[in-house]
């Protein structure tokens, strides 16, 4: 059989010359048949199989270019092809990026919204209370300053009945004092006329007169002086407490 290249028509096989067999020797012996007849030497056999090689290189060449290029279109259409995928996916992936990224932002504005609202409504409340607070603070310290007033006047009030007592019972003292020697004077002028009444009756031989009547001891004078300033309040006043 004929070799076949690569791509190329079939080369005769450079041994198709060769015998097949000897045929069989019968009556009278011919010379021998030069077996290297119709075969290509060896030199012949050297230029046809470089011949063949040079072939099968250029088929080898001609089919690994055919190849190559087949590869680098292959190539092309599969990097084009994912170019094309890849900006699919980009331009999908873009898409749903900027759905999240709008969802993400729809939801943080809802919550600066709550957050704004609440701390709204937190100072509105903090006003409120920071107000009633100041109301009563107000408040208080009015009834502090009519207390202290109220307190300061009393205060007066007593010191000055204080101080009436003091001098009313000065004057008690005094009036009491001259009462006990006017009552130390009448007792005494009292004595001498009974004395002298007694001398006269002796002498006459009357009784003695009682100038003050039956069981008369004489003028008390403290007695009357004894109630004076007892109308008077002998409480104390006690400050009220600081509220």
């Amino acid at each position: 059989p004929g070799m076949h290249g690569m791509g190329g028509p079939p080369m005769p096989s450079p041994f198709a010359a060769m015998p097949q067999g000897m045929p069989p020797m019968t009556g009278r012996p011919t010379p021998p048949q030069k077996m290297t007849e119709g075969i290509p030497d060896p030199n012949s056999i050297e230029q046809q199989k470089s011949a063949y090689e040079r072939s099968l290189n250029v088929q080898l060449e001609q089919g690994t270019r055919m190849l190559e290029e087949q590869n680098d279109v292959q190539k092309r259409m599969l990097r084009q092809e994912a170019d094309k995928q890849k900006f699919e996916f980009n331009r999908q992936t873009d898409q749903q990026l900027q759905g999240q990224e709008l969802s993400v932002e729809q939801q943080a504005n809802y919550q600066l919204m709550e957050l704004q609202r609440a701390a709204a409504e937190q100072k509105a409340l903090l006003e409120q209370q920071s107000n009633q607070a100041i109301l009563e603070y107000e408040s208080k310290r009015v009834e502090d300053e009519f207390s202290r007033q109220q307190y300061e006047y009393q205060k007066k009030a007593y010191e000055k009945e204080v101080e009436m007592q003091r001098e009313l019972q000065k004057t008690r003292e005094h009036y009491q004092m001259q009462a006990q020697q006017m009552q130390q004077q009448y007792s005494a002028q009292s004595a001498a006329l009974q004395r002298e009444a007694a001398g006269a009756a002796a002498q006459f031989g009357a009784p003695a007169p009682n100038f003050y009547g039956p069981g008369a001891g004489g003028m008390n004078f403290g007695g009357c002086m004894g109630g004076m300033g007892g109308g008077m309040g002998g409480g104390s006043y006690v400050p009220p407490p600081h509220m």
